[in-house]
């Protein structure tokens, strides 16, 4: 009798539950475009909770299109959401920047980061929850930097312009048909990148408890570097090793300045030219053709 009796009470506490949950969504929308044409313009996707999907086109617009949805315990957190969450568009010099802004996340567009206003910059817990889905179509040719911390992946397709810089907190990355140096780093899930045309600057690949994957053009020239504590390098590229750099360190000593030999593995594919750094610690890296 007392097992029917909780298992009623536990029934009726879900169904309270059930009934007085709120959820909101909507889909914001937006066409944006470059106040002057640069080769410097950088369009910036920053999101917090969410996925961000960037695919390259021939237009010379970018399609914005985010999908925010808010849900909480009751109506009055779900409405404290409704207007705490909103997504902003500015821009700063040579970068246009889409991103989230909430009260514990304020971006700085000067400094190009988030930092936290309230409560001398201690964090707190919303009474409600949030995510945000960015989707964009932008030109072929920009150059890109996108970023987010949890609950989403980060993937972009045909993108080609000069420089692509990639972060994800808790989330993967994945890069298809993308040329320009490049800049990518997944605390805690894999990297995937295919080229379409190998990097033209030097370009760094980091990664903490993820696999590192990337596939070059065959033509590829390049002094790769890699370092990893618990994981190895593989590519079916041929290489000659290269003597580890020389590291400079500063010392109080009177015998002037100290020189060590990097801990980092080096190695030349082809002619030689551009640097690949690979810096993982628990995971693999893998460059192929």
């Amino acid at each position: 009798m007392r097992t029917l009796k909780l298992n009623l009470f536990l029934a009726a506490m879900i169904c309270c539950q059930l009934m007085t949950a709120q959820k909101f969504s909507e889909t914001i929308t937006d066409e944006l475009q470059f106040s002057t044409v640069s080769p410097k313009n950088m369009l910036v996707v920053q999101n917090v909770n969410g996925p961000i999907t960037v695919e390259g086109y021939d237009g010379d617009t970018i399609q914005l299109e985010v999908e925010k949805i808010i849900s909480a315990n009751n109506k009055e957190r779900l409405a404290e959401g409704k207007r705490d969450i909103q997504v902003k568009i500015e821009q700063v010099d040579y970068n246009l920047y889409v991103y989230l802004e909430s009260p514990n996340n304020h971006f700085d567009t000067n400094k190009g980061r988030y930092y936290n206003e309230r409560n001398n910059g201690r964090w707190e817990q919303p009474r409600y929850n949030y995510y945000l889905d960015f989707k964009l179509k932008i030109p072929k040719n920009s150059n890109v930097k996108l970023a987010t911390m949890n609950d989403g992946d980060i993937y972009a397709e045909n993108v080609h312009g000069n420089e692509i810089i990639v972060n994800n907190l808790n989330g993967a990355i994945t890069l298809k048909n993308i040329a320009g140096k490049t800049q990518v780093n997944a605390l805690n899930k894999d990297i995937n990148i295919t080229y379409f045309r190998n990097p033209n600057g030097d370009s760094e690949y980091r990664s903490l408890n993820g696999d590192i994957n990337v596939t070059f053009q065959e033509d590829l020239d390049a002094d790769v570097s890699f370092k990893s504590m618990n994981g190895d390098l593989y590519t079916n590229y041929e290489t000659a090793k290269l003597t580890p750099e020389l590291v400079q360190e500063k010392t109080k000593s009177k015998k002037g300045v100290r020189y060590n030999l990097s801990s980092k593995q080096a190695y030349r594919i082809g002619d030689g030219g551009i640097k690949l750094d690979f810096n993982l610690l628990n995971g693999d890296a893998t460059l192929k053709k």
